[in-house]
């Protein structure tokens, strides 16, 4: 039996107990009816049997009783007795208007008279043969009377055991609708956690999960706010260079003066869509979901090379590839070119002119390692954690950058299960050193 799936949990369980209790009891009703009929017809051939011994057990009767009796009563018609003699010759008959077939058949039998149908034993005594009859009717109407009152304890409990049923699902699942009326009543804004108190231990868990599913929603609404904070706070400033730069451009009242003036706007529309693509990055990066596939770092680094070198060569940087010739990790290809770019083009940017950028993929038993090491002037122990805070830059940089880099690495890192971490080079600069776990089998 499929219920439509608009059922709620307490009508189901309500429609399917009270429906089994409902059939349980017609069952068992039915069974103790029938039982008690079959038991009752026993007991009477029984008395049946019993009463013909007790007969046979006593003095034989003469022929002088055999037209006398009892006297005519209706109610001796249920329990008709006649004696025989083992020649034919009836000695006695219990009711003078009803006369039984003659035929004599031993043991149980069933015979009609006037119409009526009765239940007869008979037995041969040494000296005569003695037959007791009853009514069927009345036997059938004693035994309906006592499987009713069989059936009656049943009748009774089943409506009560239904109440006692609807009561205890009713109290069970009160505390899973008051967790419903909780949320209910929430505000759009309010993520706190759904109270556990009190469930059953097979909603429990869903709400645990409802409940860090809600945390997590909560620190995902912080960060967004946060990133919609910062990214304003960082695009004003270009966004007024760029303001500046134009009305420098208005006022430029010579050709040098003028080309100047638009070498500087256009450096600076670079540097405002520099930051529009990182923090598009970055927010692509923590809202991709985690699916993975098998590929080689190796060409991943190869891939980030090629777009970095062409700014390399032009300020003279040195950079090499040295290491694993192939290392298998788990990740998505775009987004660790993104990782490896982003660590190459700090290393470049910081590497004094005609400096050394090395690049060295490691392969052991606890997976993958890449470095990327420069000679440039490194970042103090004291500011290393914090560099990867969006927009944070060291104090003494001198270098222009939007502080994205390291935060969109370290996005991407923890999607992938790495860990990234900055050390001293052996060049005397800065090391960014990600490690890898092995690809998933």
């Amino acid at each position: 039996m499929k219920l439509p799936a608009g059922h709620s949990l307490r009508g189901r369980l309500l429609a399917f107990l009270l429906a089994a209790i409902f059939l349980a009891a017609l069952v068992q009703g039915a069974i103790a009816y029938r039982g008690a009929l079959v038991q009752t017809d026993e007991i009477f051939d029984y008395q049946l049997q019993r009463i013909a011994q007790s007969l046979a057990s006593g003095n034989p009767l003469s022929s002088m009783g055999a037209e006398g009796g009892l006297l005519e009563d209706p109610a001796a018609r249920d329990l008709i007795i006649q004696i025989w003699t083992p020649d034919g010759v009836r000695l006695f008959r219990s009711t003078p208007q009803l006369v039984l077939p003659e035929r004599i058949v031993l043991g149980f039998s069933t015979v009609e008279a006037e119409g009526v149908t009765y239940r007869m034993y008979s037995l041969q005594a040494p000296l005569q043969i003695i037959q007791v009859a009853q009514d069927v009717r009345v036997r059938k109407s004693m035994a309906r009377s006592l499987a009713l009152r069989t059936i009656g304890p049943v009748a009774a409990m089943a409506p009560l055991l239904m109440l006692l049923v609807w009561w205890v699902v009713s109290r069970s699942l009160a505390p899973v609708d008051r967790a419903r009326r909780q949320v209910a009543s929430r505000q759009a804004d309010d993520l706190s956690p759904v109270s556990e108190a009190g469930l059953p231990d097979e909603v429990r868990p869903l709400v645990h999960e409802l409940n860090l599913l809600l945390d997590r929603v909560r620190r995902a609404f912080a960060a967004q706010k946060q990133f919609v904070g910062d990214a304003a706070h960082e695009l004003r400033s270009p966004l007024a260079a760029l303001k500046l730069q134009l009305q420098s451009l208005q006022r430029a009242d010579g050709p040098h003066a003028r080309e100047l003036a638009v070498s500087r706007l256009a450096a600076g529309i670079d540097r405002a869509g520099r930051l529009v693509d990182q923090l598009l990055s970055l927010a692509r990066q923590e809202a991709q979901g985690t699916a993975l596939a098998t590929l080689d770092l190796a060409d991943v680094v190869r891939t980030a090379l090629a777009d970095v070198l062409p700014q390399a060569r032009a300020r003279g940087i040195d950079v090499g590839m040295e290491g694993a010739g192939s290392a298998l990790v788990s990740g998505q290809e775009e987004a660790l070119v993104l990782l490896v770019r982003n660590l190459l083009d700090n290393a470049v940017k910081y590497a004094p002119e005609s400096g050394r950028v090395d690049v060295r993929l490691t392969a052991d038993a606890q997976g993958t390692t890449l470095d990327v090491d420069d000679n440039g002037p490194g970042i103090p122990p004291s500011e290393r954690g914090r560099v990867f805070d969006r927009f944070y830059r060291v104090q003494a940089a001198d270098t222009p950058g939007s502080g994205l880099g390291l935060a969109i690495v370290r996005a991407i890192a923890q999607r992938h299960g790495a860990s990234v971490e900055l050390l001293d080079a052996p060049l005397g600069g800065l090391r960014a050193r990600v490690r890898f776990p092995h690809p998933a089998t």
